[in-house]
């Protein structure tokens, strides 16, 4: 069963994220739904999130079950009120600065696109963060999308694989999948966007870690041991 819910929320995921990029890249002035760099995102992007959440359902069954809540946390969990309507904040973004890619591709042009190397180590950088952040889920079964209590479910402290390198590795692995995405997809503009997705994770991050401080048993001692957050040696 938790295959087939993986693969449906694959195929709606895709869906979504092909009606952002490829419907305006459609009504765009001098574009077309047929672009076949937005295709080729798509394929790999959602290939790799369909067989990874399979092997996640099939491997690391908590893992997938956390991950299958929404942004706002289930009746009787504890979420900061902040975490809640920065989520829904961010999730609107998220979508706004999709559309804008194909907006900025085929009509607003606001900055030179990037060198075909680049674009390809984009297309790069979008498979390894979205190994990376799969990997992450799979290694942490409180993963879930919201700051939450999830003490009643015995929550402890990860810190092995990915999380004895830095703490976030799935906040890191998505931005890397984004800032490849707007490479490879040949936004310089919607790279720079990035930088305020940055900003929004940073402020999630002092949510969730004053939180994890304040409750969760030795997560000071394992921030003190881990000191990178998002990239090794640098933050």
């Amino acid at each position: 069963m938790r295959v087939i819910k993986s693969l449906v929320a694959s195929v709606i995921y895709v869906a979504i994220l092909a009606g952002l990029l490829l419907v305006p890249a459609g009504l765009a002035p001098g574009g077309s739904w047929r672009w076949p760099a937005g295709w080729l995102f798509l394929a790999a992007y959602g290939g790799l999130a369909a067989v990874g959440y399979v092997l996640i359902a099939v491997y690391r069954p908590a893992s997938f079950d956390v991950r299958q809540q929404g942004v706002i946390a289930e009746k009787g969990r504890k979420q900061p009120r902040l975490d809640a309507v920065g989520s829904l904040i961010y999730a609107v973004y998220l979508a706004g600065w999709a559309v804008f890619i194909p907006l900025d591709v085929f009509w607003l042009r606001l900055l030179p696109e990037p060198a075909w190397p680049l674009r390809l180590v984009g297309l790069t950088a979008v498979a390894v963060g979205s190994a990376v952040a799969l990997l992450a889920v799979a290694q942490n079964r409180f993963a879930a999308p919201t700051v939450q209590d999830q003490l009643a479910d015995g929550q402890r402290v990860v810190d092995s694989g990915l999380y004895g390198v830095v703490r976030h590795p799935l906040y890191a692995g998505n931005l890397l999948s984004f800032a490849g995405a707007a490479l490879w997809l040949g936004s310089t503009a919607a790279l720079a966007g990035v930088l305020v997705m940055v900003g929004f994770t940073l402020a999630r991050m002092h949510i969730e870690e004053a939180w994890l401080r304040s409750n969760l048993p030795g997560y000071e001692d394992y921030a003190r041991r881990v000191r990178a957050r998002l990239v090794p040696f640098v933050i």
